[in-house]
């Protein structure tokens, strides 16, 4: 009877979460219904619409929070709703065309996401009896318990689904997407906000009579306790974890403080994970009243402080070398967060943690405002480093390119790393002076500025660059016509070192033979097998590749004797004639014609 009044009391919990988020269930119900037509009609260009619903969803969240916490009548819940709904729209106005995919829009989107999760923990806690630790770790166990609910109900739609494709009748594979739509997009986040606490409200404020609000804190309170398992693991597991690493780091740095450590970013990301850890840890300890909780609470602020300190000088130092990124940028930003936080955590009480989440909220809200977000700020630092090198070795003349081999090393790299990045993230088309190369720059490169490109030890130095970075395809224009006379069968192959390839099966004089790679002794081999399982030919595939990359004359373009590789043996001869080759940073992909005969 428990177990049934439990399932009820949760279903009873859904609901009301629906009641309480009105606008954010319709923006749910908006995103599902937008999923499963992308499921039913696999459509493309559909990012700006799926990045404006979630926008909507988080924004008529923290809307409702917000009106919760400070408002007490339905026509200003309403005005909070529109305003949310003016607000997707200008999202959806603003980010631009509907490309399928646009790497900085799709970041400054989730620091937007991030901004607004910030502000749903924060904004119950202004001047409010609950503290932002406690909210934060409400809505930590709300994910968690969703997390799992979540995981458990996909695996049983799943098996459910599996047993009636295997039992009783064949199931469409979309039908599987669709269940799993609306697990994702409507049960789980419902689910979450269902564990959102009531908390005490600008209206209760007002009309509660004192017995009433002592019940409604003592369930509050209920609602943002630390679970006993919960406070055994941060105290006796965590937190000790947490100490062990910190003594390693510290040891660290004091070997190497006059050393590579001021110029190697390696630890950059480690240190950033470790500052992350603490402040996490720090948060969710501060609903914790035994004693390594206390000590961790004394102590590590002001352990962290120096750590981040030393991590934010060495990545301004490698500015000076390699420019700003916007990597780069934001370890530095978290740098100075994270400082802020170990001052506030040493010189604030407990109860003042929400100060904390509005640096956040605000050095994020910077990071994504033009002039000064980071990828503005990149852009401008790479361009200017890359015109600064170029115009040092006279290699720039107006809005032309001089090629120069003969600069020196540190430079080279230099200009590979910032070329490199600029086309990465497409800005050289809005340069000036690199813009009419920006078709050319990636296949080009010796050709504009006169040797090939070398990075450093966090991108690809390597002597012979032509092995670690090189493309080609097979140029038709000069001998379109290959012979096949000689040969039994043609097979068109494709070949990408990342992926499996489907297995192709040929037949010849009425004995079947299957054509496919597999990795044998650290090597990729092409196998070519007949109906027994016995093995016919076997060669190396990407050896045939680095013989074509380090011979061949032409830059990117290959005529047919140089894309042309022939072996045999007295079973069989195989001819490969690649149309594609890409060898880049360890990675082999091509395609190519295969002209095997049976002897």
């Amino acid at each position: 009877m428990k177990l049934v009044q439990k399932i009820q009391d949760k279903f009873q919990g859904i609901i009301q979460a629906c009641r309480r988020y009105p606008l954010t269930v319709v923006f749910l119900l908006a995103f599902a219904g937008l999923n499963a037509f992308l499921i039913q009609q696999e459509a493309e260009n559909y990012t700006r619409y799926v990045y404006s619903f979630l926008v909507g969803i988080f924004l008529s969240a923290v809307a409702q929070q917000i009106y919760e916490r400070f408002f007490e009548k339905n026509s200003q819940r309403i005005l909070l709703m529109f305003g949310a709904i003016i607000l997707t729209i200008a999202y959806y106005f603003t980010i631009g065309s509907a490309a399928d995919y646009d790497f900085e829009r799709t970041v400054k989107t989730g620091i937007i996401f991030f901004i607004l999760t910030i502000a749903f923990i924060w904004v119950p806690t202004i001047k409010n009896v609950v503290s932002f630790n406690e909210s934060y770790l409400s809505a930590f166990k709300a994910f968690f318990t969703t997390l799992l609910f979540t995981l458990v109900l996909s695996a049983g739609i799943g098996f459910i689904l599996l047993a009636v494709d295997q039992l009783l009748f064949s199931v469409n594979y979309k039908v599987n997407l669709h269940a799993f739509n609306l697990v994702l997009s409507l049960f789980a986040p419902i689910f979450f906000l269902s564990y959102t606490p009531l908390y005490l409200s600008k209206k209760e404020e007002s009309s509660l009579t004192p017995e009433e609000r002592t019940a409604k804190l003592k369930e509050l309170r209920s609602d943002v306790s630390v679970p006993k398992m919960f406070e055994l693991l941060i105290s006796y597991i965590i937190i000790p974890l947490t100490t062990i690493f910190t003594v390693i780091l510290l040891v660290y740095l004091l070997q190497n403080i006059t050393g590579d450590f001021w110029t190697n970013n390696l630890l950059e990301p480690m240190l950033v994970s470790y500052s992350i850890t603490v402040i996490v840890v720090y948060i969710l300890a501060s609903n914790i009243e035994t004693k390594s909780a206390i000590l961790f609470r004394r102590i590590f602020p002001k352990v962290l402080i120096p750590i981040v300190l030393f991590q934010t000088i060495a990545s301004v130092l490698r500015i000076q070398e390699t420019g700003l990124t916007y990597g780069r940028y934001y370890v530095i930003l978290f740098g100075i967060f994270a400082t802020i936080a170990g001052v506030l955590f040493s010189i604030l009480p407990i109860r003042k943690n929400g100060w904390v989440a509005v640096v956040l909220m605000v050095l994020s809200l910077i990071s994504i405002v033009p002039p000064i977000d980071a990828f503005t700020v990149s852009r401008v630092s790479q361009t200017n480093l890359l015109e600064r090198t170029l115009e040092q070795n006279q290699m720039l003349e107006g809005n032309s390119i001089i090629p120069n081999a003969d600069i020196p090393k540190e430079d080279k790299i230099k200009i590979s790393q910032t070329v490199y990045y600029l086309t990465s993230m497409d800005y050289d088309e809005d340069i000036e002076w690199l813009a009419p190369y920006n078709q050319l720059l990636s296949y080009q490169f010796e050709e504009i500025f006169g040797f090939q490109p070398i990075y450093d030890e966090n991108g690809f130095l390597n002597e012979q660059p032509v092995q670690d970075s090189y493309y080609a395809s097979l140029d038709l224009r000069g001998s379109p016509v290959i012979s096949i006379e000689e040969y039994d069968k043609m097979v068109i192959f494709s070949y990408y070192d990342s992926s499996i390839q489907p297995k192709i099966e040929v037949e010849v004089d009425d004995e079947r033979y299957t054509v496919y790679t597999e990795e044998m002794d650290g090597k990729e081999k092409l196998i070519l097998m007949d109906e027994s399982d016995e093995t016919v030919m076997s060669v190396d595939i990407q050896a045939f590749m680095e013989k074509i990359a380090s011979s061949s004359e032409t830059e990117n373009m290959l005529t047919i004797d140089e894309a042309t590789v022939k072996t045999e043996n007295e079973q069989a001869e195989l001819n490969l004639v690649f149309t594609s080759i890409n060898i880049y940073d360890n990675q082999y992909d091509a395609e190519f014609y295969l002209f095997i005969n049976i002897k």
